[in-house]
């Protein structure tokens, strides 16, 4: 989607919201690359003997956008990979990997290219902990952290050098060493970045038509033949969050880390009605959440199939929220293994789920053939059955940033 964005804009070298704040000149986009650095700190149990973390490098990508004429920044980091030393001992290893984040940043003053400017803001992130033992196995768990972040950033020409300090408040987990041993570890609360982006507008060849009337006239001329409404493709990467999940209070269990989080794919269908600002259509998800502890493993799978309408009801500057109803049609399967053999018979539950999704389009112009569009699901109550027969709570909150969606009736009629 990144790769559409680029070919399909225009390079910036001059922040053209200096000019003039309309609608236009309301957000730009930008791509680019940082390297997060994890300096040696905070500690790990391991062979009963602590370890500090050792210093990580981890080069990401990044894609965001500058909003509010120069005020907000938000943006997500991908890593690439990580660089460090991975071995605790002869039998043992670990992987710490400081994963996916969401950053919103906020300049007090308004971010001018050949002028230095100071940020603060929040970032919400995943970090990933594994242990591998050669005898034991191994046990991996998800934490999710909100943090502050403070960083000052550097612009000219449409290039913007960015070095940033990110501080991990609550660095205290618990994490099993065994199937019954649990310690307390300290995860690395001081993660510094430093990166470069690329400016690029998506928007601003949209302005002249919309000031002189020529957007609005052929608006007219399409809407009167109905030749703006159209059918939709939509994809985006996304990510989906059990804000319920099954304990694992038993035994041995115990030690299995509760399901949290999982990437996916969002992919979609629908039809857009124009004049009523509504959009119908099905989004189709397939995902699976591993929990495993040494041996023992607890697997969900879910299979949703929703159909949903979208109302839009406000467009400010291009930024069109909307909410509507999702109805899902969910099959789920719950299966236990101890040492990849199956424990018991799968479990499978099936279930229609009525949830909500809500969310906001990037249109900055009636006659765009392709939005950027985010997403958010949540479905309550969501219950199914564990191998065991007991019936476990799954809510979901489902969040893609970007779905690139697609209007191929319009891109026949607008040429």
């Amino acid at each position: 989607m990144a790769l559409i964005m680029v070919f399909t804009s225009n390079f910036l070298h001059a922040q053209v919201y200096l000019q003039e704040k309309s609608k236009h000149r309301f957000a730009q986009t930008y791509v680019g690359f940082n390297t997060q650095i994890v300096p040696a700190q905070g500690s790990f149990i391991s062979d009963g003997s602590s370890n500090k973390f050792p210093t990580l490098f981890s080069p990401r990508f990044n894609i965001g956008g500058l909003h509010f004429w120069g005020k907000w920044d938000f943006n997500v980091n991908l890593p690439l990979g990580h660089l460090g030393d991975k071995k605790v001992a002869e039998e043992t290893e670990y992987l710490f990997i400081p994963g996916a984040d969401l950053s919103a940043r906020y300049y007090p003053w308004r971010m001018e290219f050949g002028k230095l400017r100071p940020y603060a803001g929040v970032s919400v992130n995943q970090m990933v902990f594994k242990l591998d033992h050669e005898e034991l196995g191994s046990r991996d768990d998800l934490f999710f952290t909100a943090s502050p972040l403070a960083g000052v950033s550097y612009a000219y020409k449409g290039w913007q050098l960015n070095a940033e300090l990110m501080w991990v408040p609550t660095n205290k987990k618990k994490f099993y060493t065994s199937r019954n041993q649990r310690e307390i570890f300290h995860l690395p609360q001081n993660y510094f970045s430093v990166g470069v982006v690329k400016f690029f507008d998506t928007t601003l060849k949209n302005e002249k038509g919309y000031k002189n009337g020529s957007t609005e006239k052929k608006e007219d001329e399409l809407r009167s033949k109905g030749k703006l409404n159209s059918f939709s493709i939509g994809i985006a990467p996304s990510a989906a969050y059990f804000l319920q999940a099954p304990q694992f209070s038993k035994g041995e269990q115990q030690s299995l880390p509760r399901h949290k989080g999982v990437f996916n794919w969002d992919f979609g269908l629908g039809y857009l009605f124009h004049d009523a600002g509504l959009h119908l259509g099905f989004s189709y998800r397939d995902y699976s959440s591993n929990s495993n502890s040494y041996g023992l493993e607890h697997v969900i799978r879910r299979n949703s199939l929703a159909v949903e309408a979208i109302k839009f009801f406000w467009d400010y500057n291009g930024f069109v929220p909307f909410i509507g109803p999702s109805i899902s049609y969910e099959r789920w399967g719950a299966a236990e293994f101890e040492n990849d053999v199956m424990t018991n018979e799968v479990a499978r539950t099936s279930m229609i789920s009525p949830g909500i999704i809500f969310g906001w389009d990037i249109v900055p112009s009636p006659l765009k053939t392709w939005i950027l569009r985010t997403n958010l699901r949540y479905y309550p109550s969501q219950k199914i059955t564990n191998p065991t027969g007991k019936v476990s709570r799954v809510d979901q909150f489902e969040f893609n940033i970007i779905q690139l969606v697609i209007y191929p009736n319009r891109i026949l009629n607008t040429r």
